[in-house]
């Protein structure tokens, strides 16, 4: 069945169940009190299937923590890229400006008279 591959789906099923739990048992407790001899250990499964809610709200609204995580590390992986890129866009401008610098000067009828003027921008 489908179902069962689809990973969102499982998701949402997941945390339905997780939060249709954690509403019953406070049904239950509206309703029955809980002995003393097992009070302690009955505290610390409602502490952790309360604890559990958060994942279970990110699930239900769409956002999976892990997800969001990993799109963070890839963007700013990216931003890595992307400045390494223009740093050598910058240092390929600089290379063919002195290539053209050194070809007029060598070719050309003005030869040494020519100077590159760079119109306001920085090298």
């Amino acid at each position: 069945m489908n179902m069962f591959k689809d990973k969102e789906l499982r998701g949402y099923i997941g945390a339905a169940t997780v939060f249709l739990l954690v509403m019953g048992l406070l049904l239950f407790l509206a309703f029955f009190e809980i002995p003393d001899t097992n009070n302690d250990i009955f505290k610390v499964i409602v502490g952790m299937l309360v604890g559990s809610l958060s994942v279970v709200i990110y699930t239900f609204i769409g956002k999976n923590p892990e997800e969001v995580e990993a799109l963070k590390a890839k963007n700013e992986a990216l931003e890595d890229k992307v400045s390494a890129m223009v740093i050598e866009k910058d240092k390929l401008e600089a290379l063919l400006r002195d290539l053209q610098n050194e070809i007029i000067e060598n070719l050309s009828i003005a030869g040494g008279k020519f100077e590159f003027k760079n119109n306001g921008k920085t090298k």
